[in-house]
Order: C-alpha cells, then structure tokens, then sequence
C-alpha cells in the first residue's frame, strides 16, 4: 500500500475577531444571537484531559486519554458594558454603569474566533474576568490598557466541544460570514472508506 502524502500549508499567527452568543437554554442547547469584538489580542486554548495507564507484566499494556474540557485564556483592547454583562452575569445599573455583585454568575456562551484560514466554534464556555491593571501616567510614556479574561470550554450533552473549519481544505463551502452567523452544531456525514 502506498504512503499517502498530506498536503501540509504554514499559516502565520493571526487572530482576527471573536464572535459570541449567549446559550439561551442549556439543557436545549440553544443560543441567541450572534455578536462580534473587533480587537482582540490573544486566545490560548489548553486542552484538560482525564488519563489512565494499565500496568501489566512489567509494562504499559493499555492507555486512555480522554478530553475533559478546554482552558481559554485571552486579553481584548476592549470589553464594551454590553459584553462585560454578557460574558460575567453582572446587572446594569440606572445610571448605565455595570453592578459587580458577589453573587454574579458567569453566562454560558459560545465563543469563536477566525485565526487565519481556521473558523473555530466552542459551544459551552463560561468565562471571568482577569486581573485589572490601573497606574498614573508618566511623562514621555503611552500605555494600552489590556482586558484579560480566562475560563472553560465544557462539553455538550453529545459531548462536543468545539468544531473547527480550514478553509483552505478541498470541499469546504464555509466562510467566516455563513459559520458565524448564527451558532450551528456541526452535522456529521458517513466516511465512505477509499478501495
């Protein structure tokens, strides 16, 4: 049988835009509408995984590794009121203001992001906020304030968790406008196996 050679593309680090909706039911599953950030900075994605070995006859004999969740962590250069209220359960104030109370509750959203030719969805995460930073200005200096936030992709009742598109892959319809206009589970079609 001959050795199949997969065609492999370099991409440069790139992160373009998140994309949200809040799950609206989180036993149905559903989520409302989608809205965008424009700026973001940074979004790592580490994998948790629950992992056992079985020992036999002086060695490993079996291994199972199994995906638990995910950890994001990710800075933006802005978290407009409205996304603040989204993302951390916080309530609104009168005056406009956002109510920081300790008995807020972060929301279940799905979050995606566009980082260079891969459209990625997680469909169950929860977020907090991350430290905030304040310092007077000195003379001859400009900084950017940065707004951090970190927090857990969880599984759905099927047990996906996130659902990842390369556009660049032949037969692959999607853009970032039609997987990001709403929130959709990916649907799954029969591998017919090649003679």
């Amino acid at each position: 049988m001959a050795a199949t050679t997969i065609n492999e593309k370099p991409q440069k680090i790139s992160l373009k835009r998140l994309h949200y909706a809040l799950m609206m039911d989180e036993q149905a599953e559903t989520h409302g509408d989608v809205k965008t950030l424009t700026m973001p900075i940074s979004l790592t994605l580490t994998p948790n995984f629950s992992e056992a070995h079985m020992d036999a006859g002086d060695r490993v004999v079996d291994q199972e590794a199994q995906l638990d969740s995910i950890t994001i962590a990710g800075e933006t250069a802005d978290l407009p009121t409205e996304v603040l209220v989204d993302w951390y359960g916080h309530n609104m104030s009168a005056e406009g203001g956002i109510i920081t109370n300790s008995n807020d509750t972060p929301n279940a959203i799905a979050l995606g992001f566009e980082s260079g030719s891969k459209l990625v969805w997680l469909y169950k995460v929860k977020l907090k906020p991350g430290e905030e930073s304040n310092a007077t200005r000195k003379k001859g200096e400009t900084n950017y304030k940065v707004y951090p936030f970190s927090g857990e992709a969880l599984p759905l009742i099927d047990g996906n968790i996130k659902h990842t598109v390369d556009t660049r892959d032949t037969g692959v319809t999607a853009t970032e406008k039609t997987f990001f206009a709403a929130v959709a589970k990916p649907s799954k079609e029969p591998v017919i196996p090649t003679p």
